[in-house]
């Protein structure tokens, strides 16, 4: 077996094992979160509607940027980079979920909309398979630009 049928077995584990039910979760949540926001919208209920949007968005770029990986191998790396940068926006996001989680665990008094958003958290499982996608897309540049050898 060489490295990339590896790194394909991997990730294909990564996400049916990992991204699957915290993707499931994550949306589900957000679904019910964005039911309970009302018609008259402030800036604390468009906050909660940006969040949830770019956080799905975040999943479904994520969702894209693995599947390309599994059919095209390292080309689809480089092929979706939109999908690529919205898989990024959604790692942030998860990082930005985990840090303030962690400060309302130590103790931090914040308003409510920064707890809504600590929920984000949930989707640290998916920060597993979107390292590994950003290791893999780092290496197939680097090896494009030693060119062949």
């Amino acid at each position: 077996m060489n490295r990339d049928v590896v790194h394909r077995i991997l990730i294909a584990a990564e996400m049916l094992l990992l991204a699957l039910p915290a993707s499931a979760i994550c949306v589900f949540f957000s679904l019910a979160l964005l039911s309970t926001v009302g018609f008259p919208w402030d800036f604390e209920a468009l906050l909660i509607m940006h969040f949830v949007l770019l956080g799905n968005l975040g999943i479904v770029g994520l969702w894209r940027s693995a599947i390309a990986y599994l059919w095209h191998r390292g080309a689809g790396l480089g092929a979706l980079l939109w999908w690529w940068r919205a898989a990024c926006l959604g790692a942030g996001l998860a990082c930005v979920s985990l840090l303030l989680s962690e400060l309302l665990v130590a103790g931090w008094q914040a308003p409510e909309i920064v707890a809504i958003v600590a929920t984000g958290s949930l989707a640290s499982p998916l920060l597993v398979p979107f390292l590994h996608l950003a290791c893999l897309r780092r290496g197939a540049y680097r090896h494009n630009a030693a060119g062949p050898a």
